[in-house]
């Protein structure tokens, strides 16, 4: 979804981030809020310039509008653009290694369930583009899935037989690896593995499943599904 326009993953992302097939990025949502306590809590007082790299259904970019927060958002996609752009949410379609917006600009990159679709020379050109983008002692705060078992979501084109990545991921990380691709261009790097979950709204029974696959992610256990979050300074 991030990487070239050539993706094969392009049509994919398309398809799910078209109006009708958006509902599968309901599971995203606490990830979102649990990014932008995070960003909230690190801004302070002050309105933040954000900008998010992936729309998926928008969410992100609503909340952190109704947060009074300057909030642009970057997509391959330009029918997802025009879609947040109709709701007055500045959006530009473009790809990670080349952001299309000034240098300096931004308090805040996200970039949640995005450098694991990219390549080792694109994550690369991605991390040096927004170190650019973000102001001196700017973050970029995001997340990776945990030690992916890559072979798990390996699928084939039953027309064409292309054997590919289901989701279009090309690198698994652990916090070793991911602080190590961070540090050539950030400072002040915080890793942790850890699972996003809701509690509110939810039975009693419900809340001991989330409390329990938190705990688990925590110490990095696979069936909880963990993931990474990691939040890096500007130098």
């Amino acid at each position: 979804m991030f990487m070239s326009p050539e993706t094969s993953q392009q049509p994919i992302w398309s398809h799910f981030q078209s109006e009708g097939a958006a509902n599968v990025f309901r599971a995203s949502h606490p990830r979102h809020a649990a990014i932008l306590r995070k960003i909230g809590r690190l801004a302070g007082s002050r309105a933040p310039a954000v900008l998010n790299i992936g729309i998926g259904d928008g969410n992100l970019e609503k909340k952190a509008r109704d947060l009074g927060w300057q909030i642009c958002s970057l997509d391959p996609d330009p029918q997802a653009v025009g879609r947040l752009c109709d709701q007055g949410i500045a959006a530009q379609a473009g790809f990670v290694e080349t952001i299309p917006f000034p240098n300096s600009h931004f308090d805040f990159i996200v970039a949640s369930e995005v450098l694991e679709h990219l390549t080792d020379d694109q994550r690369k050109a991605a991390l040096e583009e927004i170190k650019r983008k973000l102001k001196p002692a700017g973050y970029l705060i995001g997340t990776v899935p945990y030690r992916e078992d890559l072979e798990l979501n390996m699928t084939v084109c039953p027309k064409c037989r292309h054997v590919f990545h289901r989701w279009g991921h090309t690198t698994a990380f652990d916090l070793a690896r991911l602080r190590e691709e961070l540090a050539p261009h950030f400072r002040e790097i915080s890793c942790r593995h850890t699972a996003f979950v809701e509690f509110k709204g939810r039975t009693l029974a419900g809340k001991c499943k989330s409390l329990m696959r938190l705990i688990l992610a925590r110490f990095g256990a696979a069936i909880a599904m963990p993931t990474i979050l990691f939040v890096a300074r500007n130098s």
